[in-house]
């Protein structure tokens, strides 16, 4: 089992990837509506980076019988 403040910063971490993972993609999608393909594309990259962190350490988590508290994410600020 996973002490306590452990698991509390292995879960805010894993928002934190989620959250970037979110923002490359939005910023992916941005660049590819003004005609930077490459630049969606490695930015594309980027959020895949991202979500795999995410879940390298949510199954680090639940492997050890952990509890992943997941937040959805309000809209970035401009």
């Amino acid at each position: 089992m996973i002490k306590e403040n452990i698991l509390d910063a292995l879960n805010k971490q894993i928002n934190k990837e989620f959250y970037s993972a979110y923002l490359y993609l939005s910023m992916s999608a941005y660049a590819e509506s003004i005609g930077l393909k490459g630049f969606a594309q490695w930015l594309k990259v980027q959020s895949q980076e991202e979500l795999d962190h995410a879940m390298k350490i949510y199954n680090y988590v639940i492997e050890r019988g952990g509890k992943s508290k997941i937040i959805c994410h309000r809209r970035a600020k401009k």
